[in-house]
């Protein structure tokens, strides 16, 4: 689960983005806002918000799954508000449109500092249990037909509070997801966190 240390930056980034997103802002704005935290590369690296993933490259599906989530509820908007907010005001189109734009983009592993002994043992659960839909050893294997999502080279903060959140049953999946989440230790994250982000382009 979340330490407070976490739910505090959470709670600080939500306040900036309430602060800095007034009701007045324009749909032509909309995909500089998505920029100002993922980036104009779409790797969010040098972002200085917590759990800002790399959307650069990700499947076009998946993308506008997770946006459409956001948009009507289904992805739990009590700990990413900034998301919730900004995506309740784009139209459909717009969140087809954003989503391909992002998509189109190169994906860049993040290269993060990573702990070779879990890495080690992340590994071994990822072949066990991840391997079959999101790719053995690298991120272009993820199974586009069913919508995996990239995890090899992803910024560890945004796997480690998604894998929590699947883990606790607080963010929607697909059975066949929920089977292979819902097992997993904080030990388990952990290492899973630490294998991803060993994976270097």
């Amino acid at each position: 689960m979340m330490n407070i240390r976490r739910i505090c930056a959470i709670v600080r980034a939500s306040a900036l983005f309430v602060l800095i997103v007034p009701a007045s802002v324009g749909a032509q704005d909309m995909l500089k806002m998505c920029i100002d935290c993922h980036g104009e590369d779409g790797l969010g690296i040098d972002s200085d918000l917590p759990f800002i993933p790399i959307i650069a490259g990700l499947n076009v599906a998946v993308q506008e799954d997770a946006l459409f989530a956001y948009a009507d509820g289904a992805r739990n908007c009590a700990s990413t508000p900034m998301m919730c907010k900004l995506v309740s005001r784009l139209t459909e189109d717009q969140i087809v449109e954003y989503a391909a734009h992002f998509s189109a983009l190169p994906y860049k592993a993040a290269g993060e500092e990573f702990d070779a002994a879990l890495a080690e043992t992340g590994q071994k659960i990822h072949k066990g249990s991840c391997a079959k839909c999101h790719g053995a050893d690298d991120p272009s294997e993820a199974d586009n037909s069913i919508g995996a999502g990239r995890l090899h080279g992803q910024r560890k903060n945004y796997l480690r509070f998604t894998l929590e959140e699947y883990a606790a049953g607080e963010r929607d999946q697909l059975p066949a997801m929920e089977k292979v989440t819902t097992p997993l230790s904080a030990d388990d994250i952990e290492a899973l966190v630490n294998y991803y982000a060993s994976y270097r382009d």
